[in-house]
């Protein structure tokens, strides 16, 4: 019985200090002998009232000391290993089989005095109780030589999980100092705990120099610890897409140089806290290269520009007849060469426009862009082209006009790019539509075709640089094969994407995505005879809510800059104005002279933040925001339309 508790007492303290399962095997054996071995003891004792008494004693103290072991165990198994650990600190289990070995030597005793009772009644019996008492420790004998074996395999056991574990962590051990990259253990504030040589090799520190410093010690430029912190305590472990995070940086030598570097950092554990690897790869050479090869690129692309305007525009003037009308086979062979020059130049621009994202050179506007303005100037430069291929473009209307933040020509690229492979890979006959969505904050402009899709072995690398699908249809097509690579750079610039679909029924669907900045909803029941009222607001969520609010009442025109509220004053009449006061630019109150001197007595309403005195001077109304709802502006306005037309 009481080797039984030490087994478990013993099991489980070994697997809360080393984190190694194997220790749990005699924990989970003794658990079910704990219970038969009680039962046989308390039917042995039957007829014993102070035996049985002992007996429930010892049943609760093993209880105690089997529930300590579970707790350490469970513990231990959902991570909360201080609380295990100090647990067995305490000293309860050591308590709890002090409390077992009392109860036990009790039953002893009271075995004993039984014995000695039967011995001084009956001298008669004393063989008996010999033979009682010899096969009583022959049983004893057998039990521990039972213990003695268990205990010899359990610790062999443990020497062989120790083993295995001395064995890997040699192997992790080579691994880590071996590896060409440098590598640094670092602890959950980011501070270095462990270094290879490579790293000492890389910065020229020696190992005491940077233990205990944090990371950001070998950076060029130190960020800001809480930080460093914060996007570390983010960061995962490493799985099939490879390390946690990566990133680059600009590392510098205890020298005081400076070279660029790439680290992958990845989580692991190692059963008390969190720790990292950190993967340093000294990238300055690569650095080096690739600005070589794009200098080489952009100069070469520049020195060709100039030669093959000449002679575009030379095979140009022969084409049209500069030097007089060609014979059938010289125009022929003019044609193709001008042709074959013009996709030359296409191809020059496209790595030009590659070169410049890459270096960080290419300069995007931030201007306000309509997208269904942007798709009708593209289905329009388009629609030669997709005559001659015999491809309909189609746009359908739609009642929102949705905006986003970012540069028209660029984006009108990207659409090209997309509305021009569409009409390439669309049989003739087909049709392409160009359609513009939104949800919430996001824009969409899909292009429809109907062609054969994308080939499977090529969707892997669609938006790579210099990607084209293998065939001769495909390469009769023309095209660089740096289209798509441009197009999803460039929506990423401006914090969106370009991908595909499969379209249903057959063919693709390639989309844009963007983040829109406004949306303006027209007025769904637009009249000719209801009054035409001008509202200027620089809040666009004001100018929508006010739009729809007087739906069926009035054509609502509403504009969020001062600019282009001046350019609507010139070009439409008005029965009444709605005026921000706290616009961006200026103050919206300096446009109603100019509202009155072409519309005489137009009524001006003023709905502003701001609450001051003067302005009810300036306007035939004023409606504070914080204070008026949108009926009392419809309301409001309406009223003064009405007096202005009972007036005329």
């Amino acid at each position: 019985m009481l080797s039984l508790h030490l087994d478990i007492e013993t099991s489980v303290r070994g697997y809360v200090l080393t984190d190694d399962e194997s220790f749990l095997r005699p924990f989970l054996v003794a658990t079910p002998r704990r219970n038969e071995l009680i039962a046989a003891i308390k039917t042995d004792l039957t007829g014993e009232p102070q035996a049985r008494l002992l007996m429930d004693r010892l049943e609760q103290s093993s209880d105690r000391q089997f529930q300590l072991a579970l707790s350490n165990y469970s513990d231990a198994r959902q991570g909360r290993q201080s609380q295990s650990e100090s647990r067995i600190a305490s000293g309860e289990g050591r308590r709890a089989m002090d409390a077992i070995r009392r109860d036990i030597a009790a039953l002893d005793r009271l075995e004993r005095g039984r014995l000695a009772e039967v011995t001084s009644r009956s001298e008669g019996l004393r063989g008996n109780i010999e033979f009682l008492a010899s096969m009583l420790i022959a049983g004893l004998s057998l039990l521990l030589a039972a213990v003695a074996i268990v205990v010899g395999k359990t610790t062999r056991q443990r020497q062989e999980a120790l083993d295995r574990a001395q064995e890997l962590t040699a192997r992790q051990q080579a691994m880590f100092e071996g590896a060409v990259d440098g590598m640094l253990l670092l602890d959950e504030a980011g501070d270095i705990r462990k270094l290879n040589p490579s790293i000492i090799r890389m910065f020229g520190y020696s190992e005491n120099e940077l233990l205990a410093r944090h990371n950001t010690f070998l950076m060029d430029q130190p960020t800001d610890l809480e930080l460093s912190r914060a996007w570390l305590s983010r960061v995962g472990a490493a799985g099939l897409e490879g390390a946690g995070e990566r990133l680059e940086f600009t590392a510098r030598r205890k020298d005081g140089t400076s070279f660029d570097t790439e680290v992958a950092v990845s989580r692991v554990s190692d059963g008390r806290e969190r720790r990292y690897i950190a993967a340093i790869r000294d990238i300055s050479e690569y650095k080096r290269a690739e600005a070589m090869k794009n200098e080489f690129v952009s100069t070469v692309s520049h020195e060709l520009r100039t030669p093959l305007t000449s002679i575009g525009g030379s095979l140009g003037l022969l084409a049209g007849g500069a030097v007089g009308e060609l014979n059938e086979k010289a125009a022929r062979l003019v044609d193709i060469a001008h042709k074959n020059c013009e996709r030359l130049v296409r191809l020059i621009n496209d790595i030009l426009d590659i070169e410049k994202i890459s270096s960080g050179k290419m300069h995007f506007a931030q201007d306000e862009v309509d997208l269904a303005g942007l798709i009708q100037r593209t289905v329009v430069a388009n629609g030669s082209f997709a005559a001659a291929q015999g491809v309909s473009l189609v746009t359908p209307d739609t009642d929102r006009r949705v905006e986003v933040l970012g540069d028209p020509d660029r984006l009108e690229q990207v659409l090209t790019n997309l509305v021009s492979n569409a009409i390439k890979h669309s049989p003739r006959g087909a049709k392409v539509d160009v359609v513009l969505q939104q949800s919430g904050s996001s824009a969409r402009i899909e292009v429809r075709d109907r062609g054969d899709g994308v080939p499977q072995e090529f969707r892997q690398r669609i938006f790579g640089k210099f990607a084209m699908a293998d065939g001769s249809d495909n390469r009769m097509r023309g095209g660089t094969g740096l289209g798509l690579s441009i197009a999803r750079e460039i929506a990423q610039h401006h914090g969106g994407n370009v991908s595909y679909d499969d379209r249903e029924g057959g063919g693709t669907v390639f989309w844009i995505e963007l983040p829109a900045i406004s949306e303006m909803v027209q007025c769904s029941s637009a009249s000719a005879d209801l009054p035409r009222v001008l509202h200027i607001d620089d809040d666009r969520d004001c100018l929508s809510v006010t739009a729809s609010a007087f739906d069926g009442l009035a054509n609502v025109l509403s504009f969020s800059t001062m600019e282009d509220a001046e350019r609507a004053i010139h070009e439409h009449s008005f029965a009444g104005a709605i005026i921000d006061v706290g616009m961006r630019e200026e103050d919206g109150t300096t446009l109603i002279p100019e509202i009155r001197q072409r519309n005489p007595g137009l009524p001006v309403l003023l709905f502003s933040a701001r609450d001051e005195d003067h302005l009810a001077a300036a306007a035939d109304a004023v409606l504070i925001k914080s204070r008026s709802d949108l009926s009392e502006v419809v309301e409001t306005m309406m009223r003064l339309l009405a007096e202005r037309e009972t007036q005329a």
